[in-house]
């Protein structure tokens, strides 16, 4: 294996880890993130193993959608680009972890078994309530 390959690799490697978080913190397939980038699902997965070269048009258009495109390529400092999509995606991200975070929380509370009585219920039918406006049917 010579060095573009490890180097391909190495980007495919991370373009793996912006598919596993471009929905707003959360995972798309490889057909969708294809989609979004205007580009074939074969090209992203090829692109992901290292078997190929991202073109400048996807780096471009990674940029303008808020990644870092020296992280991408050397993964040096941060994923997010500094421009205002980069802001707004990190921004999403952090309220998506928030929100999370604050549902995990919600889950952990420990709430009391509470029973609750049974009670049975006749199938037949049941008449509608009379409607404000309507007179009571007897």
């Amino acid at each position: 294996m010579d060095n573009m390959d490890e180097v391909n690799q190495a980007i495919g490697k991370r373009l793996r880890i912006i598919r596993s978080i471009f929905n707003e913190g959360g995972k798309l397939s490889a057909q969708q993130f294809a989609f979004l980038l205007n580009e074939t699902r074969d090209k992203i997965i090829s692109y992901e193993l290292g078997r190929s070269s991202l073109p400048v048009r996807l780096l471009i258009e990674l940029y303008n959608r808020g990644i870092n495109i020296i992280w991408l390529l050397t993964g040096d400092g941060e994923i997010f680009a500094k421009n205002e999509a980069g802001r707004r995606f990190k921004q999403n991200i952090k309220l998506d972890a928030n929100a999370k975070s604050e549902i995990e929380g919600l889950l952990k509370i420990n709430t009391p078994n509470i029973n609750f009585p049974m009670v049975k219920v006749a199938a037949g039918k049941i008449s509608k309530s009379p409607q404000k406006d309507e007179p009571a049917k007897e």
